[in-house]
């Protein structure tokens, strides 16, 4: 939460009362992130892709319209 209200300069308090959950998935979704060194000896069993979609399903609203 400090990272988006650093980022926008929003109060915590708007950002828990104001803003829709889904922005703020989005806005965690395009965030830079460090992914560390893998080495070679361990092969990578998803793309970087695959694991942002993990993560946005994880995060998913179940809300229904």
């Amino acid at each position: 939460m400090w990272q988006v209200a650093d980022a926008t300069g929003w109060t915590v308090d708007y950002i828990l009362n104001k803003v829709n959950y889904q922005t703020l998935i989005m806005m965690m979704n395009d965030a830079p992130r460090y992914i560390g060194h893998r080495k070679k000896s361990v092969p990578s069993d998803s793309t970087p892709e695959e694991d942002a979609a993990k993560v946005a399903n994880f995060f998913r609203s179940n809300l229904k319209q």
